[in-house]
């Protein structure tokens, strides 16, 4: 049996190594341009589905250049028509759940009153609990909720536990996620947050 010296193996480990990086980089590098076709058609899909439109992935970035415009540099913002073909603007949301990031893209009726649709995702948020926040059900309850309270005041729409805030009217809010406070908490401060800071876009 052959006997390796202590240098030999550490020079053979580290080629070892060096080999697996550089295949690992190239393979990182080649697949790039895929996952920024990938990352760009799930964003098209989220702004459309917020603006009420049930676009499969692989058509999305087709169905956007054709409903959707942006309206800041940074993409931010977009002008975008919307399934009962009014127009609205889609605005950026960025927050933070109970284990992670949550994001999304909230639409605003032209008159920036009023939220035509939402979308949102998540990292790591606990499925059946805070993941709920993609389902169907939570996102429709947004629709058609007002951003004002009766007054002219900016609200946003809160995410309240039932019972509670009851100053808020129920046109300014929707129900939270029974079990999933932080997460709920975190949408709700989400939508105010991303919705008032893009206010002098909306109305300009």
């Amino acid at each position: 049996m052959k006997n390796f010296t202590n240098t030999y193996i550490f020079l053979y480990i580290t080629a070892l190594v060096v080999v697996i990086a550089v295949v690992l980089t190239l393979v990182y590098t080649g697949l790039a341009p895929r996952r920024d076709r990938n990352k760009q058609a799930e964003k098209c899909q989220q702004i459309l589905r917020a603006a009420g439109h049930d676009i499969d992935r692989s058509k999305a970035v087709e169905a956007f250049s054709n409903l959707a415009e942006p309206l800041t540099e940074d993409g931010q913002q977009y002008r975008v028509v919307c399934s009962d073909g009014t127009s609205g603007i889609a605005v950026r949301l960025d927050g933070k759940g109970l284990w992670g990031p949550i994001w999304g893209y909230a639409v605003v009726s032209a008159d920036g009153q009023m939220l035509k649709g939402v979308s949102f995702d998540h990292k790591s948020e606990t499925p059946g609990l805070g993941a709920k926040i993609t389902e169907g059900a939570f996102m429709k309850a947004f629709e058609g909720k007002k951003l004002y309270d009766k007054d002219g005041n900016f609200v946003s729409v809160r995410v309240l536990k039932p019972g509670t805030s009851p100053e808020i009217d129920d046109e300014n809010r929707v129900d939270a996620i029974s079990g999933a406070t932080i997460t709920s908490r975190g949408v709700d401060d989400m939508m105010r947050s991303s919705i008032h800071n893009s206010q002098f876009t909306i109305h300009n």
